[in-house]
């Protein structure tokens, strides 16, 4: 009889490294916050929303009274305070995106705005992923733990 005897010491401590990386998982998380941060991004040039419709059009008197004060005539870019003010937060947890922006609100669910509420503003939401962006979420995700074993073998 032939007998072979494995030394699996080498294989067991780099699948516990493994095992740690994925228990711990916050650099994933900091991937995916910086993925979301280029979404959102590529949603505000497009101005679209997360299922792919177009954002409403600025009215007649908005387009007027943004091109006299010389500002951008871009869909939610006034001065680019939403756009360019997205965050992440993350941890071994979970990744949170979105901003804090006090008026971040208002344009996602639309309302009405200014003083006594007279302007209505309507919706275009700008938070959110599509079926295109979870799949590209997924292929980071995936991207990431691949090298992380590939690393470990």
């Amino acid at each position: 009889m032939i007998k072979i005897t494995l030394n699996d010491t080498q294989a067991a401590v780099k699948l516990h490294s493994i095992a740690q990386q994925l228990q711990h998982p916050r650099k994933l998380y900091g991937v995916l916050g910086e993925t979301l941060k280029k979404i959102h991004a590529e949603r505000f040039k497009q101005e679209i929303a997360p299922d792919g419709s177009e954002w409403q059009s600025l009215s007649p008197k908005t387009l007027a009274r943004k091109k006299k004060k010389g500002k951008s005539t871009k869909i939610l870019r006034q001065d680019g305070y939403l756009s360019d003010k997205t965050a992440y937060n993350y941890n071994d947890k979970n990744v949170e995106f979105g901003s804090d922006a006090k008026y971040a609100r208002l344009p996602q669910f639309g309302g009405k705005a200014g003083r006594g509420g007279k302007v209505t503003i309507p919706k275009r939401p700008w938070l959110g992923v599509s079926e295109q962006d979870e799949q590209k979420l997924l292929r980071k995700a995936t991207a990431l733990l691949q090298r992380q074993i590939d690393q470990n073998l």
